[in-house]
Parts: structure tokens; sequence; C-alpha cells
């Protein structure tokens, strides 16, 4: 069973710091912590994973810049959003073939004319209609056919 998410508060800017004096002082007393987060969009907390608290307030203690521990515990898909990786950059060529995944289209199969990176859409042509319909969509609507 995975264990829980912890939240530790510290000095401010020094989360990356307070993370690397816990790794140490976890190798040098075998403290059975699974991981130890630091998200860029938490600043002033270090998350650590442990089975229980108890576990938590004996690795903090005495460590510097460590502020205190917060009460309660942190579950995984409130912070899962932060540290689920980016999504990839969408980029589509033109006379790709594509198909229309989501608003009014979906479903169709579309042929790209253009494509705008900093907007990110594409203007495409619609190849499934009796005529054919040149259309701006967005490009997280559409994907690459096979």
């Amino acid at each position: 069973m995975p264990g829980r998410f912890y939240a530790v508060k510290t000095a401010g800017g020094q989360e990356k710091a307070v993370a690397q004096l816990l790794q140490a002082k976890i190798q040098a007393r075998g403290i059975k912590v699974y991981s130890i987060l630091v998200i860029e969009k938490m600043k002033g907390y270090v998350l650590l994973e442990a089975d229980n608290p108890a576990i938590v307030s004996q690795l903090i203690m005495d460590v510097k810049n460590v502020r205190q521990m917060v009460p309660g515990i942190i579950e995984l898909q409130d912070i899962k959003s932060m540290i689920s990786p980016a999504k990839q950059e969408i980029t589509f060529n033109a006379d790709q073939l594509v198909e229309v995944v989501n608003g009014p289209f979906k479903g169709m199969k579309a042929k790209v004319l253009r494509f705008d990176k900093e907007k990110h859409e594409a203007q495409i042509v619609l190849i499934d209609t009796p005529v054919q319909i040149q259309v701006t969509i967005d490009a997280s609507y559409l994907k690459a056919s096979q």
C-alpha cells in the first residue's frame, strides 16, 4: 500500500535545500519515507510520502528551515495535476489528415490547410461532407488520423 502525503512548512525559497537535508537524514537513519516532493506551485512547502505522521514528525525534528508539519493528510487527487507531466505540444502539418475529436464536428475527418502554433488552432477542411467546409478549430479538438 502506498504511503500518505504530509505537508511540511518551510522557510520561503528553501524547499529544495530542505528536501536535500531530509533526503540525507532518511539515508543516514534508514527512515521509511517513500518520496519527497518539491512542487514549484507550492511555495514554502515540501511534501513527504510516508505511512504515518509520526515518521514525518521524527524526520523533520531539528532540520534547518523547517517550520512545522501541517496537520492532516494531503490526498493524491489534490496534487495530481501539479505532479503530472505537462501535455505534449500539438503540431500539425499542411495536408495532414486529422479527425475532429470534440466540438460540433466531432467524429468527422478533415485535412489541415494551415496550423497556427502561436494561437494553437488549425484551419481545416471537412472531407466527410457533401460540400467541403473550411473551419478554424482549436488544435486540442484534433487528432492525427491513422
